[in-house]
């Protein structure tokens, strides 16, 4: 094998993968120089002391000091070694990194980095944990930064606000489990290739306005707050809208112009509560239903929570609206589903009267699936009206006994369908289909 050779492959491998090369041969004994990862992670650090770690960083830089590299990470605590956390980025950013990942989940406390350390054109990617970025407005700082994820720190509405002022080049924003969010504005003036918008687990966002006409992908995991899409949105291929109870969601504003901003999207993934927010009501003593449609909408996930009410009525009348759906999963949770003095009053016969047909549905995966009125009826339900479906992949629920009587066949049972039915166990699923998103 040539010596370039060696280096190329080298040059690709963690950095305690490339020492381990050392002792095949006389050939690797040195290729771990080669590497151009810089991954002084929570892998890297296991086993070491904290003395060990720093020795053993520092021995690493200086042995490195002519070389490039392509990634630095760093999980450290940095409590009292400020200084040493400095001196460490700026030997990364002369290798001429361009991921950069700083995790001070160790430390007590967070740590303060200005955009100045990091201002280098090399940089298109970072993520901090538990560090706080400080970038005035005026910097022009990281301006050829593209994906930037900030995790467990002050997400202030003026930080977003700087970032989208200086970060011109920006694609993707990713908060997580970030507080003082509060009004989270992805605003028109910023960056134009903006496409990916990620919040999760932060807890006092109350709304979110986005006018960003190239985004393709959004997903929010979090309570329920107000969405304001302030533009067209003919690239949104992708959205996951998590949405946890309590319900309330039908009491927010502007659900109907949502609704028609994810015209295009492809993929859709929501929790029981925005599906709740959705579904028929009686307003001024008549039966209504919202009027939308989702017409390139292929794949739905639906992941009902244990308190909700939600009913097949309600899933069903949600997917005519998608008059192009291919594969749908549901997860039902732990024996949810249950009946309903709605359902009993007024979705069981709606649901009766239902002539939906679904004729592009060729998937159907259902887990937490029960003997139940409620599950039974939504699996019959799809075998009788998605007229070519291929395959009904049922789930059972955990810790639920199944009579002897429940087969494919017994679900079948009058009904001309060539689906082929799979039953599995709750903790022995092992279907090959599962939803692009969300593991169900």
């Amino acid at each position: 094998m040539e010596d370039d050779v060696v280096e190329r492959i080298a040059s690709f491998l963690p950095r305690k993968e490339a020492h381990k090369l050392a002792i095949l041969s006389t050939r690797f004994r040195n290729s771990w120089k080669f590497c151009r990862d810089f991954s002084f992670d929570r892998d890297f650090a296991k086993n070491l002391s904290k003395d060990e770690f720093k020795s053993l960083v520092n021995k690493i830089f200086n042995e490195h000091l002519n070389s490039k590299a392509d990634k630095f990470k760093l999980c450290f605590d940095a409590t009292g070694e400020t200084a040493l956390v400095s001196q460490w980025i700026k030997n990364a950013i002369r290798l001429g990194i361009n991921e950069f990942e700083l995790d001070f989940t160790p430390s007590g406390k967070i740590f303060m980095l200005s955009y100045d350390m990091i201002d280098v054109e090399s940089i298109k990617t970072i993520k901090l944990v538990k560090c706080e970025l400080y970038l005035p407005f005026a910097s022009n700082g990281l301006r050829h930064l593209r994906d930037l994820t900030i995790e467990r720190v002050k997400a202030r509405p003026v930080t977003i606000q700087a970032v989208f002022i200086n970060c011109l080049a920006l694609r993707s924003l990713q908060l997580i489990n970030c507080s003082s969010v509060s009004s989270l504005k992805i605003p028109s003036g910023g960056p134009k290739g903006f496409k990916k918008l990620v919040v999760k687990d932060c807890w006092d966002v109350h709304s979110i306005a986005i006018n960003a006409p190239k985004l393709c992908t959004l997903h929010y995991h979090g309570k329920i707050c107000e969405f304001k899409f302030q533009s067209d949105f003919p690239e949104l291929n992708d959205v996951i809208l998590d949405i946890a109870h309590p319900r309330g969601f039908q009491m927010l504003p502007h659900r109907k112009d949502m609704m028609i901003s994810l015209t295009f999207i492809r993929s859709l993934t929501v929790s029981s509560a925005f599906l709740e927010g959705l579904s028929a009501r009686f307003e001024d003593n008549e039966y209504r239903e919202m009027e939308f449609c989702l017409w390139n909408l292929k794949e739905f996930h639906l992941v009902v929570a244990k308190e909700s009410f939600i009913n097949p009525y309600d899933i069903v009348i949600f997917l005519k609206k998608c008059p192009r759906i291919e594969r749908v999963f549901i997860d039902l949770g732990d024996n949810a589903f249950g009946n309903s003095l709605y359902w009993d009053f007024h979705g069981r016969k709606l649901f009766s009267e239902c002539r939906a047909l679904f004729p592009f549905l060729n998937i159907v995966k259902v887990k937490g699936f029960t003997f139940k009125e409620l599950p039974v009826t939504m699996g019959k339900f799809f075998l009788k009206n998605a007229i070519y479906l291929q395959s009904l992949i049922i789930v059972k629920a955990k810790n639920y006994i199944f009579p002897q009587l429940f087969t494919p066949d017994w679900l079948k049972w009058e009904i001309p369908s060539r689906a082929k039915i799979e039953i599995y166990e709750y903790l022995n699923d092992k279907s090959v289909i599962i939803p692009q998103h969300l593991k169900i």
